[in-house]
C-alpha cells in the first residue's frame, strides 16, 4: 500500500468520526424543520446539490479551465459541507440548529448525489477517452460507508446510549476533525507543485465569493430570517473538503484532480470566519 493510500484510509476514519458526532447531536425530531422552516432548508439543500455545482461548471466553462481542474472544481463543489461549518454558523451566531440539519440532509444525500455529480462532470469534461471511472453504485456504496451510516449511528447512540454518545462525541469530533486536517496538509506538502495553478486559485475564489454571495442574497430576497440566512450562506461556503479527498483519491485515484480542493481548505475558513466577523460587526446588534 503506498503512502497515498495509506493517508486517504486515515483521512476516512477522521472523516467517519466526525460523522459520528455529527449524528450524535441529531434527534429525528430535528428533521421535522423541513415543516417548520422549509424554505430555509430547500434554499440550503438545492444551493449545495444543485446551485454549486451548476456554478461550479459554469466558472470551468468561462474560465475555459483544463479538464482536469474543471472535474476537480466540480468534485469540491458536490460534496456538501461537513461539521466545520456547524462551528462557523455558530461563530457567526446564525441558526445552529438549522446548520446541523442541512449537513445532515446534505450528507446523507451525499452517497446519491455524489457519484451523480461527479460522474457527470468526468462525461461533460474528459469525455469517454478517459481513463477514470466512477461506477455509480460502488461509489455510491463507500460513500455511504462513510457518512450516512455514520450519521445513522451517531443518532442511534444518542437514542438508545446517551450517555455513551454524549462522552464520544467531543472526542471524535475534535480527534476526526483533526485527522482531517493533518491528512489534508500532507497531500497538500506531498502534492505542493498543484498551488502554483493560478487558474485554480481563481476559479475557486469566484466559486466560494459568488456562492456566498448568493447565498445571502437569496436568504434576503426569500424573506428568511437574519439567523437563517447566515447559516445558509455559510453553509453554501463551506464544502467537505474530506469527502472532496476521497472521492478523488480514493476512488478516482486522480491526484491531479486535487488542485481546486487544495485551495478550497484554505479559502472556505478565510470566507467563512470573514463573514462571521462581518455581519457581527456590522448586522443586527441583537445577533452580533
Amino acid at each position: 500500500m503506498d503512502i497515498g493510500a495509506v493517508i486517504t484510509t486515515i483521512a476516512i476514519a477522521g472523516l467517519i468520526g466526525v460523522m459520528i458526532a455529527m449524528g450524535s447531536t441529531l434527534q429525528v425530531t430535528d428533521f421535522r424543520r423541513v415543516l417548520t422552516q422549509p424554505r430555509a432548508l430547500l434554499l440550503g439543500v438545492a444551493g449545495q446539490i444543485l446551485l454549486l455545482p451548476a456554478v461550479a461548471a459554469s466558472i470551468a466553462i468561462i474560465l475555459d479551465l483544463s479538464p482536469a481542474l474543471s472535474v476537480g472544481l466540480v468534485v469540491i463543489s458536490a460534496c456538501p459541507g461537513g461539521a466545520p461549518s456547524n462551528a462557523v454558523c455558530a461563530i457567526s451566531k446564525g441558526d445552529v440548529a438549522l446548520s446541523v440539519t442541512l449537513t445532515a440532509i446534505s450528507s446523507l444525500a451525499a452517497f446519491l448525489t455524489v457519484p451523480l455529480l461527479v460522474g457527470a462532470a468526468i462525461d461533460q469534461f474528459l469525455g469517454e477517452d478517459t481513463r477514470l471511472q466512477l461506477p455509480f453504485w460502488s461509489t455510491a456504496a463507500r460513500i455511504f460507508l462513510t457518512t450516512f451510516l455514520p450519521v445513522v449511528t451517531g443518532m442511534a447512540l444518542a437514542r438508545w446510549v446517551p450517555m455513551v454518545a454524549e462522552a464520544i462525541r467531543r472526542p471524535l469530533f475534535i480527534g476526526g476533525f483533526g485527522i482531517v486536517l493533518i491528512t489534508s496538509l500532507l497531500f497538500v506538502f506531498s502534492m505542493i507543485e498543484l498551488l502554483t495553478s493560478i487558474e485554480a486559485l481563481l476559479a475557486v475564489v469566484m466559486l466560494n465569493v459568488l456562492m456566498m454571495s448568493l447565498a445571502f442574497a437569496l436568504g434576503r430576497g426569500l424573506g428568511l430570517t437574519e439567523q437563517e440566512t447566515r447559516s445558509v450562506t455559510v453553509e453554501v461556503g463551506m464544502q467537505n473538503i474530506s469527502m472532496a479527498i476521497v472521492v478523488i483519491i480514493g476512488i478516482l485515484n486522480a491526484p491531479e484532480l486535487l488542485a481546486p480542493t487544495f485551495f478550497y481548505l484554505p479559502m472556505a475558513y478565510v470566507t467563512g470566519l470573514g463573514f462571521a466577523w462581518l455581519v457581527r460587526r456590522y448586522r443586527s446588534p441583537v445577533l452580533a
